[in-house]
């Protein structure tokens, strides 16, 4: 079994299907494996170089199989936003919102907002959600530095996973039973799921070398970016990527309030901070506080524009792996199905791929 890629969701393939007894062999373009679940350290602090990754999720099978391999800390991952000079819960908790100088513009327009939100795009979406002003405040100059694009140019239907407004006083991030982050990084469960697992680094695969690598496999689970196996034959896929500034300081036990920040205003380039000391739970003394920029040439989220013409050149790549490579490649993670998804669908994505491949195999 050959598998074409080694972040969250080719190495848990790797894994299941290692398991079980196939031979298996991994194939990762970067001098090193994991994909972008990076966990580095200054100075003995980790800290995340891609962004902050939280595993949440309420699929039980996904939750043991993770902790029958890594050791997972109790974490309940809580977000703030700077606005008006205040830090706020994110999602915005409407209690705490009367404090706002605009407090009676918000109330007035919650009170006239529409039973059903309009899905003509994702601006329309989070105004009949929120209202204009608690949108202006916390969404569009966000969205806007984020996307690098008017937000009435992206798609409403990733808006509901993003965008919520509460009224429980509930200020975790996640409202999922299982949520955790590994004891010493996120390294450690991906160097536990290729554990005895051939890995070949530094080598691409695109679709003129495909057939040289897969010579003798009786299955592929494929989780590289589509356009770019395929040379870019249909066209290129956008993608918004974001870069991170890392600053170690020495002495402090913790600098933000909580492990991430949101900074939407547009008065600072970047759109948060992150500081992984929270979910790491370390005790030595000093502290990293990571600035996520926007913009970066590097394939983090796909873009959902509200046309959905990425989504439909996603699509025809889909059918180009059926139609020139065969019904024995599986498409798995974020960049190979053009997705966002959370970390516990990447592994389930994989244990999927691994599931289908051991039943057509009959292992």
């Amino acid at each position: 079994m050959l598998i074409i890629g080694s972040g969250l969701a080719g190495a848990t393939a790797a894994a299941v299907l290692k398991d079980a007894g196939a031979e298996v062999r991994v194939i990762e373009q970067r001098p090193v494996w994991g994909g972008q679940l990076r966990t580095e350290n200054a100075n003995g602090i980790l800290y995340e170089p891609h962004g902050a990754h939280i595993l949440h999720t309420a699929d039980q099978q996904v939750w043991k199989f993770v902790t029958d391999r890594v050791e997972m800390l109790p974490y309940r991952h809580q977000v703030m936003t700077e606005v008006c000079d205040r830090l706020l819960s994110w999602p915005p908790q409407v209690s705490e919102l009367e404090q706002l100088p605009q407090w009676a513009d918000i109330r007035r327009e919650l009170e006239q907002r529409p039973e059903r939100a309009r899905t003509t795009n994702f601006e329309t979406w989070c105004e009949d959600i929120m209202g204009v002003t608690l949108y202006s405040l916390f969404v569009r100059p966000y969205t806007v530095k984020q996307w690098g694009t008017d937000p009435k140019n992206l798609a409403a239907q990733w808006a509901p996973k993003r965008i919520e407004l509460r009224h429980d006083g509930y200020r975790d991030l996640f409202r999922d039973p299982y949520q955790g982050w590994p004891r010493g990084g996120y390294l450690k469960l991906i160097d536990a799921l290729l554990r005895d697992v051939p890995v070949e680094l530094g080598a691409g695969v695109t679709v003129e070398s495909f057939a040289e690598y897969a010579r003798g496999t009786d299955a592929v689970v494929l989780t590289a970016p589509l356009d770019v196996f395929f040379e870019h034959a249909l066209g290129e896929l956008p993608w918004r990527g974001v870069r991170l500034e890392n600053h170690f300081i020495p002495g402090a036990d913790h600098v933000l309030p909580c492990g991430v920040v949101n900074h939407p205003g547009l008065d600072q380039a970047y759109t948060r901070r992150i500081e992984t000391k929270w979910m790491s739970g370390q005790t030595l003394k000093g502290t990293v506080v990571s600035y996520e920029y926007p913009g970066a040439p590097a394939r983090h989220y796909p873009v959902e524009d509200v046309e959905g013409k990425n989504r439909g050149l996603a699509n025809d790549y889909r059918a180009l792996v059926t139609e020139e490579l065969g019904p024995h490649v599986h498409l798995a993670g974020r960049l190979a199905t053009y997705t966002y998804i959370d970390m516990d669908q990447a592994v389930r994505q994989g244990l999927n791929a691994a599931a289908r491949i051991l039943k057509q195999a009959d292992v």
